[in-house]
């Protein structure tokens, strides 16, 4: 087992992030949502150089962390601790550009979540979708994999509740789960939670997901259209085909879906890259880092977020992270960090207490 400042306004038609980017349209219902808790937008959306005006085009792009920093700003402003519930509650499938209309116009749910998990990079690059199936049961969910990020556990309710609007637009609004997992410590009110999804919400869990039925993988979509699936499929695989290459964050983004189902291996990424092992390590050396040094980049941001957005025991974060003991996610933690992991919590607490 292996042990292991960008704030301002970005052009509309700028090129996405070297450190990830977004698109404003899932987080446009944050300026009315304001309003509701007496505070005006334009007070928060200025220190980030932004105007609510800005989020009418839901095109414009803003980088990841700046998103993640604006969720935190509000939490702690409005003093409500599930803020990003409540802008995922508003946004729908649409929100999410392209990847959305594509998964609207697919043959079958399970077709959908594919297609969303293969092209939610043109809405944003900073998470990636998990989805996977495991017998019986079927996982949607979501993981941040860029690194530095604030506010992990409201971007993961906003994330989460996308993925539930997704479900109920595709399967019927009388859809439910059957049961939630949340990486963040329980909030002071679990109603709101309980109300949106309608089942078991459990949390200080080492993943994001909404677990449901899989044989909802085989409900057909109602007005689906082919024409408009196919003409979709072709205009995302142009806008890929223009996308400058990002191989390391390719790397990041399968580390970080792949930690949560066991140990990651050189063999099993190059795999599912398909390459060959001595491929992969010759294209990280081109980019000047290695595979252990991908793998520890990954293992820290996830362990950040655990740390900050959970009261999870650190044993159970180890484990979450492969590590063969405490003592060895430690070390690496120390390393890391230069502080232990529960110095490091102390000082880090979840975004609406800070």
């Amino acid at each position: 087992m292996q042990d292991a400042k960008d704030n301002r306004e970005t052009p509309r038609h700028s090129p996405p992030q070297s450190k990830g980017f977004v698109r404003v349209a899932p987080l446009a219902g944050m300026v009315p949502i304001l309003r509701t808790f007496g505070v005006e937008p334009e007070e928060v959306l200025q220190a980030y150089g932004l105007s609510a005006s800005r989020f009418d085009d839901p095109d414009f792009v803003i980088p990841y962390v700046t998103g993640g920093r604006l969720l935190q700003h509000c939490a702690k402003t409005t003093k409500c601790s599930h803020f990003g519930l409540l802008v995922g509650i508003r946004a729908l499938p649409s929100t999410l550009g392209i990847p959305g209309f594509l998964l609207q116009n697919a043959p079958d749910v399970g077709t959908a979540l594919q297609m969303l998990a293969q092209n939610l990079d043109l809405h944003e690059q900073g998470g990636n979708v998990v989805f996977d199936r495991q017998g019986k049961s079927a996982l949607l969910g979501y993981a941040i994999h860029q690194d530095q990020v604030e506010a992990s556990e409201q971007i993961h309710d906003l994330a989460l509740a996308v993925a539930c609007n997704i479900m109920r637009h595709l399967c019927g609004a009388g859809w439910n789960p059957t049961a939630v997992c949340l990486s963040r410590s329980p909030p002071s009110d679990l109603r709101p939670y309980r109300r949106f999804y309608r089942a078991p919400v459990q949390f200080n869990i080492d993943r994001n997901t909404l677990e449901f039925p899989s044989r909802w993988l085989h409900h057909k979509i109602a007005r689906a259209d082919a024409l408009l699936y196919n003409h979709l499929i072709r205009e995302a695989n142009e806008l890929h085909r223009r996308q400058p290459a990002n191989f390391r964050q390719d790397v990041r983004r399968l580390l970080r879906t792949s930690i949560m189902h066991g140990p990651c291996t050189v063999h099993e990424v190059a795999k599912q890259l398909c390459l060959h092992e001595r491929t992969l390590h010759r294209r990280l050396s081109e980019e000047k880092t290695n595979f252990q040094q991908e793998l520890n980049t990954v293992r820290h941001e996830i362990a950040r977020q655990l740390l900050s957005a959970t009261s999870m025991p650190i044993v159970r974060i180890a484990t979450a992270l492969n590590y063969s003991s405490v003592s060895a996610f430690n070390r690496a933690f120390k390393r890391w960090t230069g502080s232990t992991p529960d110095c490091w919590r102390t000082e880090h607490p979840p975004s609406h207490d800070r």
